[in-house]
C-alpha cells in the first residue's frame, strides 16, 4: 500500500506527488546505459571477469550510500532491532547475490535476448504475488481491475515484440550453434532463480520499509549486506588473483566501476526503494518494461543503428500498457482517499444523544 497519496500520470512534474513517475524512468534509464558500457567491458577479448566487476561496482554503491546515510539520516533514523536487520540480510541476498550476480553470469550461457524477455516477466510476477498477498487492490471484473491486468500483459508484449524485432541474428545463430542443451538448461535456470528473487525481494522490501521509514539507511544495509555476500561468492568463483586486477589502460573497465556503483547500485537503488516504500512494488516495476525502450533509443540515436518500424510499434505498446497500469493505480489511491475522508467525517459527527 502506498504511504503518500495523490499523484497521477498527468500530474505536474514540480509537485512532489509526481515525483514517482519522474524517479522511476531516470532509473531505467541509468540501467540501460549502464548495460551498453558493461556490454563493452565484459567482451571476451577484454579479460575483465563478469563475477569481479559485479562485486567491485555493488562495493562503491554500498559506501556511497551509507555516507549518505550517516550525513543525512544521522539521529533521525528509527531504532535498528534485530528483526529489521535480518530483513535486510535476507532482502539483500535475494537482491544482489541471487538476483544481480546470476543474472550477469547466465549471460555465459544465454543470449541478452533470451534475457531481456526474461527481465520483463518481473512486472507480471510481481504483480500476481502481490495479488496473492493481498498486498494489491484488485478486482477482476471492475474497470481499474481490467485496466491492470491489460497494462501488464500490453506492456510486457511490447517489451518482448521490441526485444525479438531488436534481436540481434548473429548472435543467436551462433549461440544455438556453440551452446549444448546443458548450457541453456543452465542459463534458463539461472535467469528463473534471478527473477524470481528480484520479485520476491520488490515484495519484501515494501512491508520492511513501513516498519523501518528511513530510505537512506534502509538502502545502505540491503546494500552492504548483499556486497559482503557477493565478494563471499565471488571469493570462490575467482581464485585467481588476476582476474581481481583493475584494467585502466584501453577498457571501460574504471568507467563500469563508477557508473554501476554510484549511479545504478547507489542512486538509482535509492531511488528504486524510495518509489516501492511510498507506491508500491507494483508500480515501481511497472516502469521495468521501460528499459528495453530506453536500450533501443540508445543504440538508435547514440550509436546510430538502425530504426526499425517493429520497434517503434512496439515501443507504443510499451508506453500504452504502462498508461494503462497507472491510471488504474491513481483510480485506487483516490478510492483510498475517498474512504479515509469518509471515516474521518464519520468520526467527527456529532453523536445525537
Amino acid at each position: 500500500m502506498a504511504t503518500e497519496s495523490g499523484g497521477r500520470p498527468g500530474a505536474s512534474l514540480a509537485s512532489p506527488a509526481a515525483l514517482p513517475y519522474l524517479v522511476m524512468p531516470l532509473t531505467n534509464l541509468c540501467l540501460s546505459g549502464f548495460i551498453a558500457i558493461q556490454r563493452s567491458v565484459l567482451r571476451p577479448s577484454t579479460g575483465v571477469s563478469a563475477t569481479t566487476l559485479f562485486a567491485y561496482y555493488q562495493l562503491l554503491g554500498s559506501l556511497l550510500l551509507s555516507v549518505l546515510a550517516l550525513l543525512f539520516e544521522s539521529g533521525r533514523r528509527p531504532t535498528l532491532t534485530f528483526r529489521i536487520l535480518c530483513s535486510a540480510f535476507v532482502i539483500g541476498f535475494l537482491q544482489i547475490p541471487v538476483g544481480g550476480l546470476l543474472l550477469s553470469s547466465s549471460l555465459r550461457y544465454i543470449t541478452t535476448t533470451f534475457q531481456s524477455v526474461a527481465l520483463n516477466t518481473i512486472p507480471s510476477l510481481v504483480f500476481v504475488l502481490a495479488v496473492l498477498c493481498r498486498r494489491e487492490r484488485f478486482r477482476f471484473w471492475s474497470v481499474g481491475g481490467q485496466a491492470k491486468l491489460w497494462g501488464v500483459v500490453v506492456s510486457a508484449a511490447g517489451a518482448f515484440a521490441m526485444v525479438i524485432s531488436d534481436r540481434d541474428s548473429t548472435e543467436s545463430s551462433a549461440s544455438i550453434g556453440s551452446s549444448s542443451h546443458a548450457d541453456w538448461l543452465l542459463g534458463t535456470t539461472m535467469v528463473g532463480l534471478g527473477v524470481a528473487a528480484s520479485a520476491i525481494a520488490d515484495l519484501s522490501v515494501e512491508s520492511i520499509a513501513f516498519r523501518y521509514p528511513a530510505d537512506l539507511s534502509l538502502s545502505a544495509m540491503i546494500a552492504v549486506c548483499g556486497t559482503i555476500q557477493t565478494f563471499t561468492v565471488a571469493a570462490f568463483m575467482e581464485r585467481d588473483a588476476s582476474a581481481w586486477k583493475i584494467h585502466r589502460k584501453g577498457s571501460l573497465q574504471l568507467v563500469a566501476i563508477l557508473y554501476g556503483g554510484i549511479l545504478v547500485t547507489g542512486l538509482s537503488y535509492l531511488g528504486r526503494i524510495w518509489c516501492i516504500h511510498r507506491k508500491g512494488p507494483v508500480f515501481a516495476t511497472a516502469f521495468s518494461p521501460l528499459l528495453v525502450v530506453f536500450s533501443f533509443l540508445l543504440h538508435t540515436l547514440v550509436l546510430g543503428g538502425a530504426t526499425r518500424v517493429g520497434s517503434i510499434l512496439a515501443a507504443a505498446l510499451v508506453a500504452a500498457g504502462l498508461y494503462l497500469l497507472l491510471w488504474a493505480k491513481s483510480t485506487d489511491q483516490k478510492m483510498e482517499d475517498g474512504d479515509e475522508n469518509q471515516q474521518v467525517e464519520g468520526s467527527n459527527e456529532e453523536p445525537l444523544l
